[in-house]
């Protein structure tokens, strides 16, 4: 009898280890990627952390443009756009007031300087100055809002000189390298410019359009479709956590006489597993718009009761539309070139050269 039991005793010592010890140690060895915090970038605006703190894009930059886009409608013109056209970019920026005219090339070295981590693998970096030229390409007939200050959208030469110091050139070469390879080359489908929306983390999958901006959108976006992208759940700011009183949810999301236990009812959820709608007291939110709400990274999250209010556990960092750019950075870590991933993250479409 002591030999089955001794032999039962080493299997269920076995199979702990290896749920307890596996994840961490896979966690901890495999090499993912080094995402910036996305087009909402700069959570922490200004930041001297390395070559670029990304806001969100794809959103006007949860998308392109540097502030996230409200749940609805889709950020940016809706009609797609030709190719054809003329080279400068028209920014306003929100530091100064002042319009600024910049060519095509100049544009795309502050965009990316601002968008990601320039040691990123220089493919990821081809995929993002791409997925940026094809969506502010739609916007050539109207200002772009950027901020030179927080480093949104758009950053001047003298910025990128003073964050940077000594590492200025060796940064300055490594974007003026990556844009001059695929300077020109934009997303079309249909013979038309894409939406082409990006951000910074996904939780394992993107989320497709319509559940996000609108619920038509996929018919004039049909290459937003939630892709996987699993590679996201091994990147630096893939979970985050958020703690509220029952007093700050109350102020904000304009409830009152609230159990935070029992807040949150007719939770729906959308096949990324991100949170479609759910009911707040007697309020409903989209999952978008409890984010904006409460300043979450993601509409993924999961909730439970701490203390006198609850506490989120959010996986995954921006509006989830698009390309993730820390998936961009596990494929090309990988082998990937920017045109594989660009026809992952935007199936169906189009690369022009």
């Amino acid at each position: 009898m002591k030999k089955p039991a001794a032999r039962l005793f080493i299997c269920f010592l076995t199979l702990y280890l290896s749920i307890t010890l596996l994840p961490p140690i896979l966690f901890a060895t495999v090499p993912g990627p080094e995402a910036s915090p996305g087009p909402e970038a700069s959570l922490e605006p200004g930041s001297s952390q390395g070559p670029a703190e990304s806001q969100e894009p794809g959103s006007s930059r949860e998308t392109g443009s540097s502030s996230e886009p409200a749940p609805s409608p889709i950020p940016g013109p809706l009609d797609g756009a030709p190719i054809e056209g003329g080279t400068d970019f028209k920014l306003r920026d929100a530091a100064t007031g002042e319009l600024i005219t910049v060519d095509r090339r100049e544009f795309l070295i502050a965009d990316l300087a601002c968008e990601m981590d320039l040691h990123a693998p220089e493919e990821a970096l081809k995929a993002q100055a791409v997925a940026a030229y094809t969506y502010y390409s739609r916007q050539r007939d109207s200002e772009i809002a950027c901020d030179t200050e927080s480093w949104l959208v758009y950053v001047t030469e003298e910025g990128m000189q003073e964050r940077w110091g000594e590492d200025y050139e060796e940064y300055r070469n490594i974007l003026e390298r990556v844009v001059d390879s695929v300077e020109g080359q934009a997303l079309t489908y249909e013979g038309e410019l894409i939406l082409a929306s990006y951000f910074a983390i996904s939780p394992g999958s993107t989320e497709s359009v319509e559940n996000v901006w609108a619920q038509d959108a996929n018919v004039q976006h049909p290459y937003l479709q939630a892709v996987a992208s699993p590679g996201d759940l091994f990147s630096d700011g893939y979970l985050s956590f958020a703690e509220f009183t029952a007093g700050e949810l109350e102020s904000a999301l304009g409830l009152s006489g609230i159990d935070p236990a029992s807040l949150f009812t007719d939770v729906q959820y959308t096949p990324s597993g991100t949170v479609k709608s759910l009911l707040a007291g007697d309020k409903e939110f989209t999952g978008q718009e409890l984010r904006a709400a409460l300043g979450l990274r993601s509409a993924c999250f999961t909730w439970e009761p701490s203390g006198t209010g609850l506490r989120f556990t959010v996986r995954g960092w921006g509006h989830g539309v698009g390309m993730s750019q820390a998936g961009a950075v596990f494929m090309a870590k990988r082998g990937a070139g920017y045109e594989e991933i660009l026809a992952h993250y935007y199936p169906g479409t189009e690369l022009k050269k």
